[in-house]
């Protein structure tokens, strides 16, 4: 029954990660032993209603997972599970986060490297911040004992859904769809045949090095070849797997070769009159050069970690594993969760 999955999920997650199977497996057996006696009573498969009946009966995730919590001093129950789901969020939400903005904004001030280094301080020291906070709010809110009443007048039928992991062997034929387009036009753009329109009196002094020109396309042009068979035959096997496999790792050797590179362009802006002339200060082209080679480097990074997580993606099916998707819900605690095929 898909109600209790969820009501299980939901406890799984809140659950200390080494016992969570036996707990869970325990909760499922009482559980589905309470449903059949209700049916052997009724004669009938119960309905949603009487389906949330029992598990109301049983009591809200918090409460029940709090029972299998190991008994804390700081923080008692019901409040240690909320606690360890906002510190969750914290650590695997926030800081992330927090890292990625910083990250940027560094990337683009007038020293990278140093602005780098206090942004991951700052980051890391907000989070602890924020934990410290949620402690103490917490701490707080357990000596005040303060009612929860959301644990007493909740609805079973408002538990998260289980998540959808789509097949692993199959392809969406419009994500191959897509990427034969995409790839299409960056090889005519590469290639010289597609341009975009040139921005008056500004020139690149600078470009990537001719030597990348055949590789690149090269690369492009088979993924994009891969791209299209997948789009007719839309199922991933061992040999096709392995084939973006070696497209992936050249992509990766590429782009590592394409940073010893950086930077990557210069510019010149021609001036029309002698006014404009006195308005191109130096300073403020180098900062323009700066920005546009930062972004480029910042993109070919978000390309790197894309192209590495496929590599892993890869790996994963020519040995015949589960998806990273199906691995990453598991981890989270979502071991419930439901096969698209």
């Amino acid at each position: 029954m898909e109600l209790l999955d969820r009501y299980l999920n939901a406890i799984r997650f809140l659950l200390p990660r080494g016992k969570q199977q036996d707990i869970i497996d325990e909760l499922s057996g009482d559980l589905q032993a309470q449903v059949t006696d209700k049916e052997t009573e009724l004669g009938r498969p119960l309905n949603t209603a009487e389906q949330e009946a029992i598990l109301k009966q049983c009591g809200h995730p918090l409460l029940v997972a709090g029972r299998y919590q190991m008994p804390q001093q700081l923080i008692g129950q019901p409040f240690y599970p909320l606690y360890i789901v906002a510190l969750k969020a914290v650590l695997w939400v926030m800081l992330p986060l927090m890292l990625v903005i910083e990250t940027v904004v560094a990337l683009f001030s007038a020293h990278p490297a140093i602005a780098l280094v206090n942004s991951v301080g700052d980051a890391v020291m907000s989070s602890i911040y924020m934990v410290g906070v949620l402690t103490v709010a917490f701490i707080v809110l357990e000596r005040l004992q303060v009612k929860l009443t959301f644990l007493d007048d909740w609805k079973p039928r408002e538990l998260p859904k289980l998540p959808v992991v789509a097949d692993s062997m199959r392809i969406p034929r419009g994500e191959s769809f897509g990427a034969f387009l995409g790839l299409a036009a960056f090889s005519l753009w590469w290639a010289g045949v597609w341009k975009f329109p040139a921005i008056p009196n500004v020139h690149f002094l600078q470009a990537i090095p001719v030597g990348f020109f055949w590789p690149v396309l090269i690369l492009a042009v088979a993924e994009m070849a891969l791209s299209l068979v997948n789009l007719f035959l839309p199922w991933w096997t061992r040999r096709r797997a392995a084939l973006r496999l070696a497209i992936d790792l050249g992509a990766l050797a590429m782009f590592a070769a394409l940073a010893l590179t950086w930077p990557w362009f210069g510019l010149q802006i021609e001036a029309t009159t002698a006014g404009e002339l006195a308005k191109l200060a130096p300073a403020d082209l180098a900062r323009v050069e700066q920005i546009v080679n930062l972004s480029m480097l910042i993109a070919l990074g978000g390309a790197a970690l894309s192209y590495l997580f496929r590599t892993w993606q890869d790996v994963r099916r020519i040995m015949s594993k589960p998806p990273l998707g199906t691995v990453l819900l598991t981890w989270l605690g979502f071991a419930g969760a439901k096969s698209r095929n």
